[in-house]
């Protein structure tokens, strides 16, 4: 039913929208209602209690999840759309739909039961710099979004030279005919 690539997609959408849904539910079932303050990396990385993000990304937007909701369905549609039109043998876009698919459930199912997004990764640099909190479906939404560009603008290239590095014309000239 699902050949090659088109597999990796939804591996990856149902990996990434698993591992988004349990990292928060771990955080967040903690006895008593307590939420973990856990420093992985001293002055810049750790887990934090955040009561959950009732805006959109960076902390922008309207509050309220309806709009985001909204926004989220249609981004997935836009997924859906790009999936079915994407050749099959173009596995870095796979890869970034699958990450962007994924990502976005995870946050929609937490606007949809929730109201917010559940928040918990706390990435700085000493007390200066501070990047906003977020989550693995967060994390998965931008390096999908990355590698969709990244393809858009150098993935064509890249697979021209492959086929032309692979064609028979190119075997016959690195042998000097």
């Amino acid at each position: 039913m699902f050949e090659g690539r088109r597999k990796l997609f939804w591996t990856l959408a149902g990996g990434i929208f698993v591992a988004d849904q349990v990292t928060k539910l771990l955080l967040w079932q903690q006895p008593g209602g307590a939420r973990p303050d856990i420093v992985l990396v001293p002055h810049v990385l750790r887990i934090i209690s955040h009561g959950g993000n009732v805006r959109g990304a960076l902390g922008l937007g309207p509050s309220g999840p309806l709009f985001y909701i909204i926004a989220a369905i249609a981004g997935l549609a836009a997924v859906a759309i790009f999936f079915l039109s994407t050749d099959s043998r173009k596995t870095l876009a796979h890869i970034a739909l699958g990450m962007l698919a994924g990502g976005a459930l995870g946050n929609l199912l937490d606007r949809i039961v929730l109201g917010v997004v559940r928040d918990f990764v706390d990435l700085h640099w000493g007390e200066s710099l501070h990047w906003h909190t977020f989550n693995v479906a967060d994390a998965a939404i931008c390096v999908g979004f990355v590698l969709i560009v990244y393809d858009t603008f150098f993935g064509s290239a890249d697979q021209r030279a492959k086929e032309k590095a692979a064609s028979p014309a190119s075997e016959s000239m690195r042998r000097g005919k």
